[in-house]
């Protein structure tokens, strides 16, 4: 899943968005602490997803009742499912009210609301809803009403990255000088440099590296050429990103110290299918996604696939505790020496450019990077096709 770095500008929406990015999405900078996100045994999700009919007013009541739900959950699963069933109830709670005869700041708070739903779904990839965004935001702005027009900006961007990958080759390298020259018009600002980043994670995962990597050795470029120390130490990590995103097919170096002392001996690790996992305890979707780790190790293990853990945490003690906890067996770069190199300053995390994780790379046996999305299915899939099926 994508990183989601949008946010919904509606009142009625944050609560479930929440759900649904804490859900499915990684964890930046800004996280959430793991103990957050812990699932509880039973589930008590009992709710009505339908929308009634009914006037506007009563529509908007339903919605915001809904959108402001927490319930508890069994399952991660069920927690994306009733996250999706909310934000689908917003579009349609949104269609209806535009259905109707209502006054323009009525149906601007309808479109906001339907587009909210439909980019935070678009950016996440959920079935067909990037296309089906960009098929509403076409509808409404061709609307005779200004104002909604007007309601769209805020997702028009969002809208065009997300639908990035059934694009052209030329179209992509128009959108790339597009969201570039915003950034330097702007001078960085956070909406300019949010839709650059965007497009260059999504050109990643669908598989376009050298035109992510092209888009930030832009932003290097500009970074490097501002007159604003702020915006100059960007460039270090920007560097970082293009590194990263040029991975797939080329070898990936890494180099440290390992959990407990000692130097990874990574040129060790050459014959096998390794998983390099950057992760911290902390991280709610990387414990979520551990599970599947733990299941492909034990089945794979032994036909040459193995785990390099880089850990984010900034102190050992939790660190120590959850391995221990987990019973995790594989490698863990950890520098305890340095204070300044923990965290998200970790050297291999600055060195490629992690601004999110779980960040699951995983390398083929001759060294050479296969993808930067080895999580749930897609890790077993590449699984079986390098060490073949395990019955």
């Amino acid at each position: 899943m994508l990183s989601l770095r949008w946010k919904s500008v509606l009142g009625l929406v944050p609560a479930a968005a929440a759900l649904l990015t804490l859900s499915i999405n990684t964890c930046e900078t800004a996280v959430v602490a793991a103990e957050d996100v812990k699932v509880p045994a039973k589930a008590e999700v009992d709710t009505d997803f339908a929308v009634p009919d009914g006037t506007a007013d009563e529509i908007f009541k339903f919605i915001e009742k809904l959108g402001k739900q927490q319930p508890k959950f069994a399952s991660q699963k069920e927690r994306i499912d009733f996250a999706i069933k909310v934000q689908r109830a917003f579009i349609t709670a949104g269609d209806k009210v535009l259905k109707q005869d209502v006054m323009e700041e009525v149906a601007v708070k309808a479109v906001q609301m339907k587009m909210s739903a439909l980019t935070l779904l678009a950016m996440n990839s959920i079935g067909d809803s990037a296309k089906e965004a960009m098929e509403a935001a076409l509808k409404h702005r061709a609307d005779e009403r200004a104002a909604v027009v007007k309601a769209i900006d805020p997702y028009w961007s969002p809208i065009r990255v997300a639908n990035v990958g059934d694009s052209s080759e030329a179209d992509r390298k128009k959108l790339v000088e597009e969201f570039v020259a915003a950034v330097s018009e702007t001078k960085f600002s956070p909406q300019a440099m949010r839709d650059a980043t965007q497009l260059g994670d999504v050109l990643a995962n669908k598989g376009h590296s050298e035109e992510a990597g092209v888009l930030y050795d832009s932003l290097v470029k500009l970074s490097k050429d501002s007159e604003n120390p702020k915006f100059q130490e960007n460039a270090t990590r920007f560097e970082g990103i293009a590194r990263r995103v040029r991975l797939p097919g080329k070898f990936m170096n890494l180099e440290g110290k390992v959990l407990g002392g000692g130097e990874l001996d990574w040129d060790s690790y050459r014959g096998k299918v390794v998983l390099v996992d950057f992760w911290a305890t902390w991280c709610g979707p990387c414990i979520g996604e551990l599970p599947n780790v733990k299941e492909n190790y034990k089945k794979y293990h032994e036909k040459g696939f193995d785990v390099v853990g880089i850990s984010l945490d900034r102190s050992r003690a939790p660190l120590d505790k959850f391995i221990e906890a987990q019973e995790l067996p594989w490698a863990q770069m950890y520098d305890e020496t340095i204070q300044a190199n923990k965290g998200w300053n970790h050297p291999m995390a600055q060195f490629y450019g992690i601004n999110s994780i779980p960040a699951a790379i995983l390398v083929d046996k001759e060294g050479k990077v296969i993808t930067l999305q080895a999580r749930g299915e897609e890790l077993t899939k590449q699984l079986e096709k390098l060490l073949g099926k395990v019955e």
